[in-house]
């Protein structure tokens, strides 16, 4: 079996920026929040963990604060 270099690997030691990131879905947040705070993740299907070193830049239009009270409001 051959080995791509996964999307993530050119990433270490760079810059990844999210736009719109207040349309991206709760539970998408939540593996990124993973990825970002541990620096690791496991590709689909994969049990090996692997280590990304990024800089996070993201941009929405979008009030975050608004969004995050609405949806504690509807808990």
């Amino acid at each position: 079996m051959a080995r791509k270099v996964g999307r993530s690997k050119p990433l270490t030691g760079g810059t990844l920026f999210l736009d719109e990131i207040g349309d991206i879905p709760l539970e998408l947040q939540a593996k990124l929040l993973r990825v970002l705070q541990e620096g690791e993740f496991e590709r689909l299907g994969s049990t090996q963990t692997q280590r990304v070193d990024v800089r996070l830049v993201a941009a929405t239009n979008r009030d975050l604060a608004d969004m995050v009270s609405e949806e504690a409001v509807s808990q």
